[in-house]
């Protein structure tokens, strides 16, 4: 179960792993739910109402640090109306907070650490045959003497086929259509989980899917793509992979693989300017890839350095170059105020990015838990939040850096974008772009985006 993830907007992300939990616990023979909580937006009331008329003897909570304190309330009632049901916390801040969640609630009975389907399906299976929780690895837990237990750590699931395709019934696709989708009907799916990357601010490698990078099989995620299509009716496909075109070899059979059996859809993804090549994008290009999504990160090589994103600026510009060749809409991320971030640094970001002739989001930086950008800005006193709430990305600056203050810093992004985007550069630029009604459609989509971020948010 989702609840209740902090929002602004009607736009939710597909809950990739928890419908994949949700998958795997039906096809183990559970008689499982999946419910999200906060794309029905259902109160505590509604929800536990809904929970306690299915009476369940484990429920999993994915938590998450902006929404904590309501998942704390929510568990905390949960267990007030069915006591016998083991509460299970998961996510990103589950797995961080692990032993001071069980320490400090009595209302939580787990935590799991990291990815979460195998042990979800573990913890039904000793419910069911009667065994300890102490046989379940990757998890930390309260014992009869109610102190945390730290089991031994669960080994990352390497074979990701072993996992059925991931739960679209309690989950509707259509319930996910985020902002930056173009097709009507789109599809959030993974290809494969890890980065051997160690960018500092980077949330899921560090704590979630970590930092081997596992493919599936292309042949099984076009079967996906292909029963998509047949039972969905979906025309676009988004890869949310930490890093899709990090095996290039793989991306040549995915897209060798759509070819050979004739099926054209669109899709996009995200990538790293460094692992790219001519000959890579020209085919994802020919098998349907309209967009690649890249983190720029900074037009600071010290910044670049300091966040350890292992990659150059000069790597950056001829991405962007070979993406466009290919006939590819490249766009990517800018993270403002890091801890090193200067005047200067933000100025020369904002230079580059100008120079690219690529489109690009502007954010300003969150430490999460979990992260070493965290226990960096942590050591050096730079988090300003007063509370995890501050952390939902819609309040403004929640550190400041060693060089800006928390108010040099406000309303920083909304001063990029303005820049940017009223550039005559960019706006010349933009407007070449624009050949078809399908970019114009998008591109208007973007900008409505564009212009919440700049008179919505306080960032």
């Amino acid at each position: 179960m989702r609840w209740p993830h902090r929002r602004g907007d009607k736009k939710l992300a597909f809950p990739i792993y928890l419908a994949y939990a949700t998958a795997l616990l039906k096809h183990t023979g559970f008689d499982a739910k999946g419910i999200d909580a906060v794309c029905k937006e259902w109160g505590i009331g509604k929800f536990i109402d809904e929970v306690r008329k299915i009476g369940p003897k484990a429920i999993f909570l994915e938590i998450s640090t902006p929404s904590i304190m309501f998942d704390l309330e929510t568990a905390e009632k949960l267990k007030e109306e069915i006591p016998d049901c083991i509460i299970s916390f998961c996510g990103p801040h589950a797995t961080y907070f692990h032993d001071k969640l069980i320490s400090r609630h009595s209302f939580i009975d787990v935590c799991i650490r990291g990815e979460f389907e195998m042990a979800a399906r573990d913890i039904c299976l000793a419910i069911r045959e009667r065994k300890q929780l102490s046989s379940v690895k990757g998890i930390t837990y309260r014992n009869s003497r109610g102190n945390a237990v730290v089991n031994e750590d669960r080994p990352l699931l390497e074979e990701l086929d072993k996992l059925p395709f991931p739960d679209r019934i309690d989950f509707p696709i259509e319930n996910y259509q985020q902002a930056f989708y173009s097709g009507k009907k789109t599809a959030l799916m993974v290809s494969s989980r890890g980065c051997p990357y160690n960018c500092t601010y980077c949330l899921w490698p560090s704590t979630l899917t970590r930092r081997r990078y596992r493919a599936r099989d292309p042949i099984r995620v076009v079967d996906e793509i292909e029963l998509l299509i047949k039972k969905e009716c979906i025309d676009e496909v988004f890869f949310d992979d930490d890093e899709f075109t990090m095996d290039r070899e793989k991306v040549k059979a995915f897209c060798g693989e759509l070819m050979k059996r004739g099926i054209r859809i669109r899709w996009h993804c995200m990538g790293r300017v460094n692992v790219v090549d001519e000959e890579t994008l020209a085919m994802m290009k020919a098998a349907g890839c309209y967009q690649i999504f890249y983190g720029f990160e900074s037009g600071s090589e010290r910044i670049l350095a300091h966040v350890r994103k292992g990659i150059t600026k000069e790597q950056t510009r001829r991405a962007v170059k070979l993406t466009k060749r290919a006939g590819i809409v490249c766009g990517g991320s800018f993270i403002i105020g890091t801890p090193e971030e200067s005047m200067e640094t933000f100025k020369e970001t904002l230079g580059f990015a100008k120079s690219l002739g690529a489109w690009v989001q502007f954010v300003l930086c969150s430490p999460f838990p979990g992260t070493p950008m965290f226990e960096e800005a942590k050591s050096k006193g730079l988090i300003t939040a007063r509370s995890w709430a501050d952390f939902d990305g819609c309040g403004g600056p929640i550190m400041r850096t060693m060089h800006l203050s928390e108010e040099e810093l406000r309303g920083i992004v909304r001063r990029a974008y303005l820049s940017f985007y009223l550039s005559p550069r960019v706006v010349i630029s933009i407007l070449l772009s624009i050949r078809s009604y399908d970019r114009a459609r998008r591109l208007f989509r973007g900008i409505r985006s564009i212009i919440k971020r700049i008179f919505f948010y306080k960032s």
